[in-house]
């Protein structure tokens, strides 16, 4: 899975403990902006021994540990220093180093499909709320991606697509979504299955890639 570095406007990293959204208060006069928060892809291998391609058709978790490699990205600072990785779809989050452009995991969990090894990788301290997309934002989102090259402006090629959400700055609302389903259609046909990265930017979402 490719990716580079996003920096995406949230509004800052809240300090309330995930589930628990911190109240929103408005910024008084001569207030400085919210720092940016710098989001890393990394792609997580439990190191299993080689073994036949999986077909399991739905969501299948399974505990184990492994290490994340954290992609480099095209501009940008690579992460460093101690991250939170998270896997919105498993609802799975913990917390490392990074060594080397890799994160060692002793617990976590990677889900028996094939191309559904993506994680979110934020800065240490960050607080990590897993939510449910509203109606409106699942719309926004099924818009982005149907534009895309990949999928041909084919709607039927969202047919069946998960989504998975994390709220990172205490508003209770998805601030970055990991998708699962349908990477690329041709000849009236899915052709490959994976996910899609997305950020909200203000009122809009754009795919991190």
């Amino acid at each position: 899975m490719r990716s580079v570095l996003a920096v995406v406007l949230l509004g800052g990293v809240a300090a309330a403990a995930p589930g628990k959204p911190a109240p929103v208060r408005p910024a008084g006069p001569g207030a400085k902006p919210a720092a940016a928060l710098q989001v890393w892809i990394g792609v997580f291998d439990p190191r299993l021994p080689v073994h036949a391609p999986w077909d399991n058709p739905k969501l299948t978790p399974v505990a184990h540990g492994g290490a994340v490699r954290v992609l480099a990205p095209d501009s940008g600072a690579p992460a460093s220093g101690e991250v939170v990785v998270v896997h919105p779809l498993l609802g799975k989050m913990a917390t490392g180093k990074v060594d080397k452009g890799a994160v060692a995991l002793a617990e976590f969990a990677f889900d028996q499909r094939d191309g559904d090894d993506g994680v979110l990788v934020l800065p240490g301290g960050t607080a990590v709320a897993f939510v449910e997309p509203s109606k409106a934002d699942v719309a926004a989102i099924k818009a982005v991606l149907v534009r895309t090259e990949a999928l041909a402006g084919v709607r039927r090629a969202l047919d069946g697509i998960e989504l998975g959400a994390v709220d990172v700055d205490g508003d209770g609302k998805a601030d970055l979504v990991t998708t699962y389903g349908c990477t690329t259609w041709f000849d009236g046909a899915c052709q490959s299955r994976g996910q899609f990265v997305l950020a909200r930017r203000g009122a809009r979402w754009t795919i991190v890639e």
